[in-house]
């Protein structure tokens, strides 16, 4: 299968800094790809080698197996795109900034324009003036003449950045929706890691310009930690009969008492049976899960990071 986005050795640097160290990707067709790392860790420059917009220093971009270059311009075609804060023409209206776009991209049918519209809930801002627009609705602007031409690959940055939880949801469904039933492939950066995954098949995690780690959905699920949480009236007492039952425990710095003991986490109600037996009132008794922020920090900790 030839990858619709891919990237071989793909290097940046300004003055001696690495902002992006000999990266190499590929995204396949209906894939939702989460590229996340801390500020500066490179997302946006890669992005924006993926679109053309600045040189690598080393190393090439393909989109659907064409190098990405300044003579290459046919691949934009079925590109859709976002990167840092949407533009838009701030004394044109919604519907003119729409109406814009879909005349640079040749779509003879002005009907288009109300559709994308109706779909990212912008209609009933239709004839406000772009400069007027919340932050919310200026990304969803943004992400509407990403979508305008009905582009089979779309490339945003922080696409949900000012959206309410609301608007989040909707363009959670939107993406996930033109990716499994419309086949577009989704390459997605963000700071919101908790949607990321949610919506992701394949996270990457860049950390100071290096692509760390890539994790697909089923294996990030393998490698997030998940521990049982106890409280009882006699926190001592409890970590003691644990012990004698032969569970390896510990006190977190919550005061709550932590295994992480399979046994235990798959068979919560035998660990009550047995406290309740010895006569432990139990106040807590809950399996937590580590969620891609914890794994993330947790993972680029062990790199170096801060």
């Amino acid at each position: 299968m030839q990858a619709v986005i891919q990237t071989e050795s793909l290097s940046k640097s300004y003055k001696g800094f690495h902002a992006l160290d000999k990266v190499s990707l590929q995204v396949n067709k209906g894939e939702i790809y989460g590229f996340i790392g801390l500020n500066g860790a490179g997302k946006t420059t890669m992005i924006r080698m993926l679109l053309g917009m600045i040189k690598p220093s080393e190393g090439a971009c393909f989109i659907n197996g064409k190098r990405v270059s300044l003579h290459n311009y046919s691949i934009w075609k079925d590109v859709g795109y976002m990167v840092e804060t949407p533009y838009a023409y701030p004394e044109l209206t919604v519907k003119e900034n729409l109406d814009i776009s879909r005349r640079l991209h040749s779509i003879r049918d002005p009907l288009v324009v109300t559709t994308i519209m109706e779909k990212l809930n912008l209609t009933r801002y239709a004839d406000k003036r772009a400069k007027n627009l919340s932050l919310g609705n200026a990304q969803r602007l943004g992400i509407a003449k990403a979508l305008l031409h009905n582009p089979k690959i779309l490339i945003l940055d922080e696409p949900v950045n000012g959206l309410d939880p609301a608007g989040i949801v909707e363009v959670r469904e939107l993406l996930m929706d033109l990716a499994t039933n419309h086949g577009v492939t989704v390459f997605i950066s963000s700071h919101l890691l908790s949607e990321v995954a949610k919506i992701s098949t394949k996270i990457g995690i860049i950390h100071e310009g290096k692509l760390q780690q890539e994790i697909s959905s089923p294996e990030l699920n393998q490698l997030l930690t998940r521990k049982l949480l106890i409280n009882t009236h006699n926190q001592p007492s409890t970590l003691e009969t644990l012990r004698q039952e032969g569970f390896d425990s510990n006190l977190s710095k919550e005061g709550l008492i932590e295994l992480q003991s399979q046994r235990a986490i798959d068979n919560p109600e035998n660990i009550a049976r047995v406290l309740i037996q010895h006569g432990h009132s139990l106040t807590k008794l809950t399996v937590e899960e580590e969620d891609l922020e914890s794994y993330f920090l947790r993972a680029t900790q062990a790199k170096g990071g801060n």
